[in-house]
């Protein structure tokens, strides 16, 4: 009777392990379908590609000098000064070029893919809360069969944009829209949207006056909205391996270099302090050519507040 009851209660034990184990063996499946690819939509980054100084981005209310190589996440903000651009490269390739005078936020950015050979889909909403915007989808990203669902939010409109090139501007006095390949819809209200989809398609909206049909962009107004847009070469440019650069100062306290350095931060400036020979140089590196680093000297000589007098420009290896 004894052993019966032994070769129940193995049995029972051994029932008992066998679901266990099957049960593991399930939700480690789950795990790993959880973690996958397929499952989960990664957050990705964009990445300052140009500047032209001076600009700036801003995490958590806190503002940093923009440069080449800055990773911009969901909330962070690109802020360019007056008579500055700013070119953002996103996953996918595609370009974001920011005018002057712009505040632009990027509210949610992702990225889907099946696998690492698969084509990817990316989801992200953007604000331009003030300034000058353009989109350009990369060609490549778009033969590979990548797919993208963006949304920017302008004062009193937003753009769907789903895969195209074209500009937005919006301020105090309006918003507008124009394409230049591709199409996008402006919804506004609760208004049904508003297709542009033929190159030159333009579309604006006064402050406080009625909204009007969707029209054409005129061969000037097209040149002007591009160039609002580009970099401009020779006025203050940062690129990644850019071999020049603008010394703010040489000076031997290490005080009043430190104090330099942190007013140009501020000022929009990337600069950093090297210390050599017991004399401290502060420096903006990457610029494009002499004539950016020859820009930015005037530029910060020309701002009393910076308190920058005997600047120079100098190729990074001297």
């Amino acid at each position: 009777m004894k052993n019966l009851s032994t070769r129940v209660v193995q049995k029972g034990v051994r029932r008992r392990s066998l679901v266990w184990q099957a049960g593991t063996v399930l939700a480690l499946g789950a795990l790993v379908w959880s973690l996958s690819p397929r499952a989960q939509a990664a957050p990705s980054a964009t990445v300052v590609e140009a500047v032209q100084l001076p600009a700036w981005v801003e995490r958590n209310g806190q503002r940093r000098p923009a440069q080449p190589g800055t990773q911009l996440r969901a909330n962070d903000k690109a802020i360019t000064a007056n008579g500055s651009r700013m070119l953002l490269r996103m996953d996918d390739k595609s370009t974001i070029k920011l005018g002057e005078d712009t505040e632009f936020l990027i509210q949610s950015l992702e990225t889907t893919r099946a696998g690492a050979t698969e084509p990817s889909e990316q989801k992200s909403t953007l604000k331009l809360i003030t300034g000058v915007f353009r989109y350009a989808t990369d060609y490549s990203s778009k033969a590979l069969g990548n797919k993208r669902e963006l949304n920017i939010e302008l004062a009193t409109a937003t753009v769907g944009i789903r895969g195209t090139d074209f500009w937005s501007m919006t301020d105090a006095a309006h918003d507008a829209v124009c394409v230049f390949e591709g199409k996008v819809e402006v919804v506004r209200d609760a208004k049904p949207g508003i297709e542009l989809d033929k190159p030159g398609a333009f579309w604006v909206v006064f402050t406080g006056q009625p909204e009007k049909p969707a029209g054409q962009a005129t061969p000037d107004q097209l040149a002007k909205f591009i160039g609002q847009a580009e970099m401009q070469p020779g006025r203050g440019v940062l690129l990644q391996g850019g071999r020049w650069r603008a010394v703010a100062a040489t000076v031997p306290g290490v005080t009043d270099a430190a104090a330099l350095r942190s007013r140009l931060q501020a000022a929009g400036y990337p600069a950093e302090m090297v210390t050599k020979d017991g004399r401290h140089e502060v420096r903006i590196n990457q610029l494009a050519t002499r004539e950016d680093a020859e820009a930015v000297v005037k530029r910060l000589q020309a701002d009393a507040t910076l308190g920058v007098r005997e600047a120079r420009a100098a190729l990074a290896a001297n």
